[in-house]
């Protein structure tokens, strides 16, 4: 699970934004509160709702935190052009030129440093220097991994812009390892590690490959439904657990199929209560055919105990949908590893369901800079209330202006 991240000079953001999910010790306990895996005095939510105006900087803060889990799962072998496209600056005369840079922490089962702890604390820092006359990002200026064993901090790898590359001894490679210097300055240390087979480091790029989410182009995306269709086929467990969560959002259906046309493609069928003839994928209300695309990515995280980062989660969803798929991360039942949902919302309804730890608010500055808040750092928020009473009271801040 994600502890904290923040995020400089990034699209919106002009100065650092952090978003602390962290859970006071003074607050009660409740199901959708989960005790660290690396902290056990520590709590966090499993879901994260961001909520503000349009344009406020809602996607650019889970842009921020997508595009560099990709940029250190496999930027060795991508084009730079590609992953450094979307890292854009705040547009203004004194940070055109400055660098980017973002900082996670989060829980994870990566080394062993002899403290009994199955999992521990780490933070990921990335700082991507930039051409000042042309804006374009030149290479990453600075990258460490640090890990928190026992509450203090423990580099297992740093890298500047000039110099070489530490890695700790955990890592089990040494120092003076020829791969170390092989490093593309385009290219996050771990991913290229990772490619060239060094140590843990491929399952460490793959374990944050795992992440989850939609941000994909300009656009919140979701999966080809061919790539999807196929999925479906080849794995029969997840079609009945989708089939049995239709049942429940759309009261007609009563089965979900997938069968080979004569021509060789392969469809979803839906079999409806009173119809003698399945209905085709295309011809199913926009909320199935958007659940039956994203249901994968929520499954696999749901099972694995992973991270999704969710854009627009609402959208082509109706309002009491949207509720339960938050519910499905928020429920022990459901989400028994404690699988984390980070994601923006549009319809402010399902906020009656969430705790204020759950709520951050989005919004601008006078100029146009991005910054966010814990709905639980409001002054006068006392648990049980009205959020979405709140919010749209202006109470908690963030409304968008009309006018």
């Amino acid at each position: 699970m994600i502890h904290r991240f923040s995020v400089n000079n990034f699209r919106s953001i002009r100065e650092s934004v952090v978003l602390d999910f962290r859970i006071p010790g003074t607050t009660p306990s409740e199901s959708c509160f989960r005790q660290s895996r690396s902290k056990p005095r520590t709590r966090l939510p499993t879901v994260v709702v961001l909520v503000g105006p349009n344009g406020s900087g809602k996607t650019a803060l889970l842009r921020a935190l997508a595009e560099t889990v990709r940029f250190v799962a496999h930027s060795y072998d991508q084009s730079p052009t590609g992953y450094f496209a979307d890292f854009i600056p705040f547009l203004s005369p004194e940070t055109r030129g400055a660098p980017t840079r973002v900082e996670v922490e989060f829980d994870a089962e990566w080394f062993d440093f002899g403290n009994g702890e199955e999992a521990n604390l780490f933070r990921y820092t990335l700082e991507l220097r930039r051409d000042a006359s042309t804006l374009a990002i030149a290479g990453v200026g600075y990258e460490a991994l640090h890990a928190f064993p026992q509450g203090r901090p423990r580099r297992v790898l740093e890298r500047r812009e000039t110099g070489p590359v530490y890695v700790a001894k955990e890592t089990g490679i040494r120092q003076r390892d020829d791969r170390l210097a092989a490093i593309p300055a385009s290219a996050s240390a771990i991913s290229a590690l990772g490619k060239m087979g060094v140590g843990p480091f491929p399952s460490l790029a793959q374990d944050v490959g795992n992440l989850q989410t939609n941000i994909f182009g300009p656009d919140p995306g979701r999966p080809d439904t061919s790539a999807v269709i196929d999925f479906y086929r080849n794995h029969q467990e997840l079609r009945e657990r989708v089939a049995g969560k239709l049942q429940r959002f759309d009261l007609g259906i009563e089965d979900m199929q997938v069968q080979l046309l004569p021509d060789g493609r392969w469809i979803l069928l839906f079999q409806h209560q009173g119809l003698d003839s399945p209905v085709i994928l295309e011809n199913e209300s926009t909320g199935t055919r958007h659940l039956v695309h994203v249901f994968p990515q929520l499954d696999y995280v749901l099972q694995t105990g992973h991270v999704a980062v969710v854009d627009a989660l609402d959208t082509e969803f109706h309002t009491d949908l949207s509720a339960e798929v938050l519910n499905w991360f928020r429920r022990e039942e459901t989400n028994p590893k404690g699988a984390q949902l980070i994601c923006s919302l549009h319809n402010v309804s399902v906020l009656d369901d969430l705790e204020k730890e759950e709520l951050f608010i989005v919004e601008k500055d006078s100029d146009g800079s991005t910054r966010a808040y814990g709905a639980a750092d409001v002054r006068g928020q006392r648990r049980g209330g009205n959020l979405q009473r709140q919010y749209r009271s202006g109470v908690l801040g963030g409304l968008p202006a009309f006018g």
